[in-house]
């Protein structure tokens, strides 16, 4: 009798399921055998039972699973954030700048007035973080530790998505793999992750 059982991936970035059969009995094996997915950087989850693959010696299922590929940097709007130097960024990056931190950390920075009006405002907002070294702002620190917030925010988002979500109903059939819940099912969960992510 064969051990291979059905294998469904379903990622982010495309419609149509990825199905294929394996005998892998590790995730390290089943990422050997289909060499044609982009594993790095992606958060996989059985769908089952909610948990995360990490490890390459972490046991498979014996029988059919779907895996849910998320991907673990999430494209957001941090980048047009970054303000490489307060003292030479023109008005709509400082502006955008003081936009994110009034909603991401409450700064409370007036946004009338021109340009050196609110380069000012950034920068004894950073001169207020750190008053010990008032010439220079601690944008990349910042930066970092935003990040960080960010992707432990991210990260229980999905769980709690993937947690709430529908389970797969397996039909077993010697020569037919149903999956009860559609594609169309499973775009909406895709969806509800990148909208709880902001995405």
């Amino acid at each position: 009798m064969s051990s291979k059982r059905k294998v469904t991936l379903k990622l982010t970035s495309q419609k149509d399921l990825i199905k294929a059969e394996s005998d892998a009995r590790t995730f390290g094996d089943l990422k050997t055998e289909m060499k044609d997915i982009k594993w790095d950087g992606m958060r996989v989850v059985v769908r089952s039972t909610k948990n995360t693959l990490q490890d390459d010696g972490a046991l498979l299922s014996a029988e059919d699973f779907v895996l849910f590929l998320v991907p673990e940097k999430v494209k957001s709007g941090m980048a047009k954030n970054k303000l490489k130097d307060i003292a030479t960024a023109n008005y709509n990056d400082l502006r955008s700048h003081a936009s994110h931190l009034n909603k991401k950390k409450n700064a409370g920075i007036p946004m009338s007035g021109g340009t050196e009006q609110i380069r000012k405002e950034v920068q004894a907002y950073y001169n207020n973080m750190n008053p010990a070294s008032p010439k220079s702002a601690p944008v990349g620190d910042d930066r970092i530790a935003a990040i960080e917030e960010a992707r432990t925010k991210i990260n229980e988002a999905i769980d709690t998505i993937i947690a709430n979500a529908g389970s797969a109903t397996v039909v077993e059939d010697a020569t037919e793999y149903l999956i009860k819940t559609s594609v169309d099912d499973l775009d909406k969960e895709i969806q509800d992750i990148k909208k709880s992510l902001k995405l």
